[in-house]
């Protein structure tokens, strides 16, 4: 991984989290502390960072600039919907399970829910994930290598596609941006959905996780049919009208409602 590289993945971290550790990173990235710690001396220089031992904090948090963030009660639904998706999708997680979470704001929630397991391996393209499994007792986290988004923090590209190829995991958790009225799946950009489509050939469960709100849409890029997948995690607010639909396709849906009345 070139440097230029690393530091938009150490940024895109610190946006996200606010401040980092020297020692998770450099094992995620296979790179040793002297190597990171260098990076961070950079980002320092530009004034992007504050660094302290054995880390760094994003400079703006530190000083508290700037006026508290205000929340919009839209995004505060949002949030608490993921939240409701991450938890249900937590329990099919089983100690000693091998699993992929694929990048995603409900796969940095279902990655902390993690912390209650043991014995779990996660294979992700998503630089948080990794970092949030790694720091957990019992748990370990393999990242991809791919070549970063720094808006995501993500790792997409041919070298990621051909990485996925070599594992294969009891369960992989990928989220779509949008589901459409045919039951199509659509993700926002062509390199998730290449990502993705490798991915399927090398788990056995698929599992779908998508926010209500993002059902009756349809995003950029054409993902495939939800048949692709075994269940679907969502919020109980899901129209009816894809309750029964998907019923009928013999995938299995999963709310909060209807977590705890079945398993596999």
């Amino acid at each position: 991984m070139f440097a230029v590289e690393r530091m938009n993945i150490l940024k895109s971290y610190l946006r996200e989290r606010g401040k980092l550790d020297v020692h998770s990173i450099s094992q995620l990235l296979g790179v040793s502390e002297v190597t990171i710690r260098r990076d961070l001396e950079k980002l320092e220089a530009e004034g992007f960072l504050t660094r302290h031992h054995g880390g760094a904090l994003l400079r703006s948090e530190e000083e508290g600039e700037g006026p508290p963030a205000v929340i919009a009660p839209e995004e505060a639904q949002d949030e608490a919907d993921r939240e409701e998706i991450a938890r249900v999708a937590a329990l099919m997680i089983r100690d000693g399970d091998v699993v992929m979470i694929m990048n995603g704001r409900i796969a940095r929630i279902l990655a902390r829910k993690l912390s209650v397991r043991s014995g779990v391996t996660v294979l992700t393209n998503d630089i948080h994930v990794a970092l949030e499994v790694a720091a957990q007792a019992g748990n370990k986290a393999v990242l991809l290598g791919g070549s970063p988004d720094p808006e995501s923090g993500a790792l997409f590209g041919s070298l990621a596609q051909t990485n996925v190829q070599a594992f294969f995991v009891n369960k992989l958790f990928f989220e779509v941006d949008g589901i459409g009225e045919q039951l199509q799946l659509s993700v926002s950009s062509q390199e998730k959905a290449a990502l993705i489509r490798e991915a399927l050939a090398c788990s056995e469960d698929k599992i779908v996780l998508c926010e209500a709100s993002r059902f009756s849409r349809q995003a950029f890029f054409r993902l495939g049919p939800l048949g692709l997948a075994r269940k679907v995690v969502t919020n109980t607010s899901v129209p009816e009208s894809y309750k029964s639909r998907i019923f009928a396709m013999d995938i299995q849906l999963y709310t909060s409602v209807n977590a705890f009345e079945g398993g596999d």
